[in-house]
């Protein structure tokens, strides 16, 4: 399960959401012996601020279980490219590097590499994350 994010994103209910979401989605992986090769992962598209420390820093504060949840960074170019092929929008303001402007993707990819499912936004819960990672054509 992988999203994008950046760590300081001022709207609740966007980046601050999506880590609140992995959290839970996380706990309940842990309860579910089914589920135990699921591996989530945050991409940040903020790689000025978000760098490794950082990001290593932001996990921690979230209790991310790093065997079973990976936060990446890297090239801003790639970054952006690697995210718009998941629909993922990203505009930064060019007098302040840290005002970044996106849209929300959270999607599932299978054990092959392919995409299974893309959540748009964030109206989706962990419970339907959770519901269509038991499917057996996932």
């Amino acid at each position: 399960v992988l999203t994008f994010i950046y760590t300081q994103c001022p709207l609740p209910t966007f980046c601050p959401l999506m880590d609140r979401h992995f959290v839970a989605i996380q706990e309940r992986l842990k309860a579910d012996p089914a589920l135990s090769k699921v591996h989530l992962a945050t991409v940040s598209f903020d790689p000025v601020t978000d760098t490794p420390p950082v990001l290593k820093k932001h996990a921690q504060q979230l209790g991310a279980d790093l065997t079973r949840w990976t936060f990446f960074t890297g090239d801003r170019d790639d970054i952006d490219k690697f995210a718009s092929r998941f629909g993922v929008t990203i505009a930064r303001d060019t007098s302040d590097p840290k005002n970044i402007t996106h849209n929300l993707r959270t999607v599932i990819i299978g054990p092959d590499g392919t995409l299974k499912k893309t959540y748009t936004g964030n109206e989706w819960t962990p419970d339907q994350i959770l519901a269509d990672l038991r499917r057996a054509d996932l």
